[in-house]
């Protein structure tokens, strides 16, 4: 992607995001999508930005995410920690495959993993509940279903 075609910067997002939980832009989202079917379908858009090449990476790459977000902290760390946490580890598998890392498709990447966590949580009371405060013991990994299931299949 060219300069002249950039349309995200990084920095700016992460101050952006500075001060704010996690749990609150997932929420946001949530908001924004009103059901499954329209975050599904803003989860193919952002995947359709993605070159053919990265676009065979995000499945793996949402699965990388799925196991943090069973920690209840992970909802409450500030925004800007999570953001260069997915932002950095995007940038890690895009170089290793030899993938293009300008800061669109690392925003698409991110973008893909949080659209993840709202379409598991739209529907699934228990899980909105563990993004805000601490889990109680039955919640488990059962509460996130993986968004990639659907937006993968072929």
């Amino acid at each position: 992607m060219s300069n002249a075609s950039r349309i995200i910067d990084i920095e700016e997002m992460r101050t952006q995001f500075i001060g704010k939980p996690f749990h609150l832009l997932v929420e946001a989202h949530i908001k924004r999508g009103k059901s499954k079917t329209n975050l599904w379908v803003t989860g193919q858009g952002t995947r359709e930005l993605l070159t053919p090449s990265t676009r065979n990476l995000a499945e793996e790459f949402i699965n990388r995410w799925i196991e943090p977000s069973y920690n209840p902290e992970f909802w409450q760390t500030d925004t800007s920690v999570i953001f260069s946490s997915i932002i950095e580890d995007a940038r890690a598998v895009l170089v290793s495959a030899g993938a293009a890392t300008d800061d669109d498709t690392l925003f698409y990447m991110f973008q893909l993993i949080v659209l993840n966590y709202a379409y598991c949580a739209i529907d699934q009371p228990s899980m909105r509940e563990f993004m805000k405060k601490p889990p109680h013991p039955e919640l488990t990994q059962k509460v996130v279903k993986p968004f990639w299931r659907k937006l993968f299949r072929r």
